[in-house]
């Protein structure tokens, strides 16, 4: 018996349980990602989406951030209706990044970014979406100010901006939900 058939196993084994760890270690990092992030992952009720985009006043050219994306239902939905449009979603929680960045494969307009949102770069945003908590919305609103033009749109779900007076609140009645019920409009 050489020593290569007795070393290769234990070499194979080795390896195996290395790659084993490392994607459990991966693992456990995600889930405690989930809960100590901003925002878990909560989607818009589906029947109203359709609503949100109609709301966000949307044009041809328009650059539409969803900050806190998820899934990504808002972008795709209008990206079907204004096929013209940049749409760019952002998420880092690794699972609803990963459903919105797997169903964006069929969208040459849509960009899914795993980062912060905090850090992200949104000069060029016309319009903009959120669906975060209040105190999320709060420390965001200063970036988002900084760094968009006059004149972009910002359609909030549920939660106002407390420190922007709405151009326009929209009440839902389509959602058999307590989320989805009213949408909130500001202009920078």
């Amino acid at each position: 018996m050489s020593v290569l058939s007795f070393v290769l196993p234990i070499i194979i084994i080795l390896v195996l349980l290395a790659v084993a760890i490392s994607i459990i270690l991966f693992f456990i990092g995600e889930i405690i990602a989930e809960f100590t992030t901003d925002a878990p992952f909560v989607p818009v009720p589906k029947e109203i989406v359709g609503d949100i985009v109609d709301i966000l006043e949307l044009e041809e050219d328009s650059c539409l951030y969803d900050l806190g994306c998820g899934d990504g239902r808002v972008l795709f939905s209008a990206v079907k209706k204004y096929p013209s449009i940049r749409a760019v979603g952002v998420d880092i929680a690794f699972e609803p990044y990963f459903i919105a960045k797997f169903r964006a494969r069929n969208f040459k307009n849509v960009k899914i970014k795993r980062e912060d949102i905090f850090k992200t770069d949104m000069h060029d945003a016309t319009h903009i979406f959120l669906y975060l908590y209040p105190q999320v919305i709060s420390n965001l609103i200063l970036n988002i100010k900084k760094q968009c033009k006059s004149g972009t749109r910002i359609v909030t779900c549920d939660f106002e901006i407390k420190e922007n007076k709405p151009v326009k609140i929209v009440a839902l009645n389509k959602s058999s939900s307590v989320r989805g019920k009213k949408l909130f409009v500001y202009i920078v």
